[in-house]
C-alpha cells in the first residue's frame, strides 16, 4: 500500500510519497550529517565520483555509503556511462521522505486524492485544477436527429470522479453542446455522449480511431481491430489530439446508446490505468471499446469490461 506524507499549509495541501517504518533503527544509516548529505545528492541520478567532488570528500566515503544505502534498499542503480575506459554507475534514491509509526498510534481516515491518478489525468487536470471543458449534449431536441441527450447523469458521475482530484473552486465546469463557440473548442475537451446527441462529438467522430457509425445502426466501429460492436451496452473511451488547437487533447466517452455511454464512464472511473495503456491491437492509440453489465439486476449498468 502506498503511503504519503500530507502537509497542509494555509489553503495549500501537498503530498509526498513516504517510506513508513515501525522500527526507527532501520534508518540508522541516515542518522549522521554526512550520510544524510550524501543521500540527498542522489535525489537525482548521480555518480559517486561526481558527488565526492561536489561535497569535497574522498570518493571512498561516498562509495561506502552507497553500498550501505543499497543494502537497505534506499538507493537504486539507474544507468551507466563510459568514462575513460571505465564504467561509471549512476544511482538515485528510491525514497525521499521517511516516517515512523508505532502500533498504538491513532489513525483517522481521510479522503486524499491519489497523486498517481491525478498525474494520469493530465492534461485534463493540472495543479489540482480542471484544465478542460466538459461538454454534454443538450436535453432539448437539437441537431440533424432532433435528439434529446440523456447522458448528463453519466457526466455527473465522471465529474464527481475527476472532481476528487481538484480543488473544485472553478465554476461552471461544463457547457451544453448547443452553447459552444469556436473559441471554446481550443481547449482540452471532455465530451460525454455520441454524435447523435453531442454535436461536438459529431464534428470529430470521423477523426476517431474508434467511432460510432451514424450511417447504419449507430454501431461502434474500430479501425484498430477491424471489429464492429452492435450491442446497446457497448461504449468507448478515446483520447485524441485536439484538431482545433495544437497541444490540446480531447477525451470522448460515448456509447451506442445511453447504457453504452454509462459503461464508458464506469470504465474510465474504475479502470483508468487500463484505459490509458492504449488499445491492445495498436497500443499507441488511447482508444478502448467497453461493454457494460447489470450485475445486481436492478436495471442499471454497474460494471464495465474492456473488450479492446
Amino acid at each position: 500500500m502506498n503511503k504519503y506524507f500530507l502537509l497542509k499549509t494555509g489553503k495549500k495541501t501537498t503530498t509526498t510519497p513516504v517510506l513508513l517504518f515501525k522500527e526507527p533503527e532501520k534508518l540508522n544509516i541516515l542518522s549522521t550529517p554526512l550520510a544524510w548529505k550524501i543521500y540527498k545528492e542522489f535525489a537525482n541520478p548521480a555518480c559517486p565520483v561526481d558527488v565526492a567532488k561536489k561535497l569535497k570528500i574522498h570518493e571512498q566515503k561516498v562509495y561506502y555509503y552507497v553500498k550501505k544505502f543499497r543494502k537497505e534498499d534506499l538507493l537504486k542503480e539507474v544507468s551507466q556511462e563510459q568514462r575513460k575506459g571505465t564504467v561509471a554507475k549512476f544511482y538515485q534514491t528510491k525514497h525521499q521522505a521517511f516516517a515512523f509509526k508505532s502500533d498504538t498510534a491513532p489513525e483517522k481516515e481521510i479522503r486524499v486524492p491519489s497523486p498517481a491518478k491525478s498525474a494520469n489525468l493530465e492534461p485534463f487536470i493540472e495543479n489540482n485544477k480542471l484544465n478542460a471543458k466538459i461538454i454534454v449534449g443538450s436535453p432539448d431536441p437539437h441537431g440533424p436527429w432532433k435528439a434529446r441527450a440523456s447522458d448528463s447523469c453519466c457526466a455527473i458521475d465522471f465529474a464527481l470522479f475527476i472532481g476528487s482530484f481538484t480543488d473544485g473552486k472553478n465554476v461552471p465546469n461544463y457547457k451544453l453542446d448547443t452553447e459552444i463557440r469556436e473559441s471554446d473548442l481550443k481547449h482540452n475537451l471532455i465530451l460525454i455522449g455520441g454524435p447523435t446527441v453531442n454535436m461536438v462529438t459529431r464534428k470529430i467522430n470521423n477523426k476517431l480511431p474508434i467511432r460510432i457509425d451514424i450511417k447504419t445502426d449507430y454501431r461502434i466501429v474500430s479501425d484498430l481491430s477491424g471489429k464492429s460492436y452492435t450491442d446497446d451496452t457497448h461504449g468507448m473511451a478515446v483520447i485524441i489530439e485536439n484538431p482545433w488547437k495544437t497541444g490540446k487533447k480531447i477525451l470522448v466517452i460515448a456509447g451506442k446508446r445511453f447504457a453504452g455511454t454509462r459503461a464508458g464512464v464506469l470504465a474510465c472511473i474504475t479502470k483508468l490505468n487500463s484505459i490509458l495503456k492504449g488499445n491492445r491491437f495498436k497500443p499507441e492509440f488511447i482508444a478502448k471499446v467497453v461493454k457494460g453489465y447489470d450485475m445486481d439486476g436492478d436495471g442499471v449498468i454497474d460494471t464495465a469490461e474492456i473488450l479492446e
